[in-house]
């Protein structure tokens, strides 16, 4: 019996096939789930995985895109990204992440000032806009204003992802943080 591929030139038994259209759609999907899968983890997880920096850059803003059809078109971006790198990297640390004790998927521990003395950790949760910790600030500190806490954590973020070695936003979150530890 013959096969369709026994007669194309130059095609071995030893050589395998190129992969189809279908099969190269496919991982390019997988690829840009992955991305969308990345752009959920927090700033300091993502800089935890050593990503590339235009892909961390783009995992960044991505967290600020609000509209769907701009979203839609920068996961698009982000799995053009991920195309030109090996995944295999991102996927095992991405697992690290997933298996550690307090993982991505893990639930949140409960917040007490009394014991949570890792300003480094609270900070961490600030910046992954965490609404627990949020409201565990502002119900400690009533006089502080919501809208500012939040602006003053945006514009950390924004720092960071423009990767800015002085933020003075995040010196006034790491400040605010280690007052908080002291109430």
């Amino acid at each position: 019996m013959t096969f369709p591929s026994d007669n194309i030139p130059g095609n071995t038994p030893d050589e395998p096939l190129p992969l189809s259209k279908t099969k190269k759609k496919k991982m390019a999907e997988n690829l840009q789930k992955l991305g969308e899968d990345l752009s959920l983890l927090s700033v300091s997880q993502l800089k935890l995985l050593a990503l590339e920096p235009d892909l961390f850059k783009a995992l960044v803003q991505a967290k600020s895109i609000t509209s769907n059809v701009a979203a839609r078109r920068h996961r698009q971006y982000i799995g053009t990204l991920m195309r030109q790198m090996d995944p295999e990297p991102i996927l095992a640390a991405l697992e690290q992440l997933k298996a550690a004790p307090t993982g991505i998927y893990s639930p949140k521990p409960e917040i007490d000032p009394q014991t949570d003395k890792t300003s480094q950790a609270f900070l961490d949760r600030l910046l992954a806009w965490d609404d627990d910790t949020l409201e565990t600030i502002l119900a400690a500190a009533p006089d502080m204003d919501r809208q500012q806490l939040r602006q003053m954590i945006r514009n950390a973020n924004k720092d960071i992802s423009r990767q800015e070695k002085n933020s003075k936003f995040l010196n006034a979150l790491k400040e605010l943080v280690i007052q908080f530890n002291k109430l």
